[in-house]
């Protein structure tokens, strides 16, 4: 058992055995952990307070006193003057109602705690990161994005991710019967206004500048959109929603367009008739820095083909050299001016 020497309190919980042990600890094979706790390893305190967690979930015991603890307890209290007999008897009692009522309370608070808590993985600028979830559904991030999840996944009947920024997630099938789908097999991802109801699939979801475009690449999904209400929609493989208007009217039916939807995991933007101010968008998504054009109306111009998002210099120098402009910086500002 030697790795889990170097298990931190989520390791242990997101363990499989040793939450079978926490929940069936006088089971005779479970009882390796109890003997590699006997050896006082160095994370020692991360396995104590992974214990205490689950047993708080699994139920709260009673606290039993021992029969000498009963015995040498009312003993006391028959030495104690007759006439305060009663009296004495009844203030040790509300004294030990009061330490288990604080052991329960302790005990509930933690339990409600990892219950409501959150895992958040957020990325930084130019930052690209793969996040797997405890179902294994896999979650890529693109820069200045994050993806929040219960901590308490495992025990939840119900998936459920909260999404800001762009990303791409590819979700783990697990029902079997289109027709009877349960409600642990449902995985809902949430971003702005707008609901995902996923079965397996893979899609990409952008949410930028209180804007959100859904791009279904494989398997089917069903949009809501809780400002607006309406119908929920049904999306095919191909299938692009802009902004979850009320009715879903701004919707397209391209493959291509979704698939290149994604060309952010492999750090390049794709396209044909991309405009100048897309790619703009995206530095300042990407790297958080503004570029500005002197001539605003270099902005509409097109491009075709494909940008790398490599590194911001990449960017800058590509647009500069399609729009033929001098490069001049100004702290976290890029100023593009005519030659």
């Amino acid at each position: 058992m030697e790795k889990y020497t170097s298990y931190s309190t989520q390791d242990f919980l997101d363990d499989l055995d040793f939450v079978r042990f926490a929940k069936y600890p006088d089971r005779d094979d479970f009882g390796n952990w109890k003997l590699w706790r006997a050896t006082n390893p160095e994370n020692a305190a991360a396995y104590d307070e992974a214990l205490a967690y689950l047993r708080a979930l699994y139920g709260i015991s009673r606290i039993k006193p021992s029969q000498l603890f009963a015995e040498n307890l009312f003993r006391d209290i028959e030495r104690g003057i007759a006439g305060n007999r009663k009296k004495q008897k009844n203030q040790i009692i509300r004294l030990w109602a009061a330490t288990v009522a604080a052991a329960a309370v302790a005990l509930f608070v933690t339990a409600a705690w990892y219950y409501q808590s959150m895992i958040v993985i957020q990325t930084g600028s130019g930052v690209l990161q793969t996040v797997v979830l405890p179902d294994s559904s896999t979650v890529h991030l693109n820069a200045n994005s994050s993806v929040a999840y219960r901590r308490a996944w495992k025990w939840l009947s119900k998936r459920e991710v909260y999404t800001t920024g762009e990303v791409l997630l590819e979700v783990k099938h697990l029902n079997k019967d289109t027709t009877d789908i349960q409600a642990g097999e449902r995985f809902m991802a949430y971003t702005g206004d707008i609901t995902v109801e996923v079965l397996g699939t893979k899609f990409n979801l952008k949410n930028r500048d209180n804007k959100v475009i859904v791009s279904l690449l494989e398997g089917r999904i069903a949009l809501r959109n809780h400002k607006y209400g309406g119908e929920t929609k049904i999306l095919v493989p191909g299938d692009v929603v802009v902004d979850g208007s009320p009715g879903f009217r701004n919707l397209s039916a391209n493959r291509k367009a979704a698939q290149e939807s994604v060309s952010w995991t492999r750090k390049s933007l794709t396209g044909e008739n991309l405009m100048v101010a897309d790619l703009i968008n995206e530095f300042r998504y990407v790297y958080g820095k503004e570029i500005i054009l002197s001539d605003t109306t270099l902005l509409n111009r097109k491009i075709d083909g494909r940008i790398s998002l490599n590194s911001q210099e990449s960017i800058i120098y590509s647009i500069a050299n399609i729009l033929q402009a001098n490069i001049r910086m100004e702290k976290d500002t890029i100023y593009l001016d005519p030659k």
